[in-house]
């Protein structure tokens, strides 16, 4: 019985911390936005070096597929086909924010397609999209943090005491 009270328990923690994960993953995106914008305003690099820097940023660490972009890209694969590869590649995060990978998608696309203004105007544009996502899910997690656990414990509970 301990342990139906625990697995529900478990699970309400569990399913909180999904909604967290979702907050932390769009939070990388926005940063990864931001970085993309003031690298290409400042420095004017090329797709591979902006790539190289967004691997080496500690903020945006937690987006798998830019190294493996990187990787792709170094290997001679063009980058909007490895771009959209390495975020199908990346299972967790096609499986957390489903609704903002075509926005993700066409980042890839519109990168490196057109001149610098049309690069930061793009980098804007998204920006603010993932932006108002991430004010979302910040939104839903601030409210499920605290009923999902609440509602496991009061399930494993109410699951003992229907056996007992």
């Amino acid at each position: 019985m301990l342990f139906i009270a625990l697995g529900f328990s478990l699970f309400g923690f569990y399913a909180a911390s999904v909604y967290e994960k979702k907050v932390e993953i769009l939070d990388s995106v926005v940063m990864m936005l931001s970085v993309m914008q003031t690298q290409l305003s400042y420095s004017c690099i090329p797709l591979a070096s902006l790539l190289a820097r967004l691997e080496e940023n500690r903020k945006i660490n937690g987006l798998g597929f830019v190294s493996a972009c990187k990787k792709e890209t170094e290997n001679g694969e063009p980058f909007p086909e490895s771009w959209r590869k390495c975020i199908e590649n990346e299972k967790e995060l096609c499986r957390l924010i489903p609704e903002a990978l075509p926005y993700l998608f066409q980042i890839g696309e519109d990168l490196g397609s057109t001149d610098l203004e049309g690069q930061l105007s793009c980098c804007k544009y998204y920006e603010g999209i993932f932006r108002r996502e991430l004010a979302e899910k910040e939104a839903q997690s601030g409210k499920y943090s605290k009923l999902f656990p609440t509602l496991g414990v009061t399930l494993g509970i109410t699951a003992v005491i229907l056996i007992i």
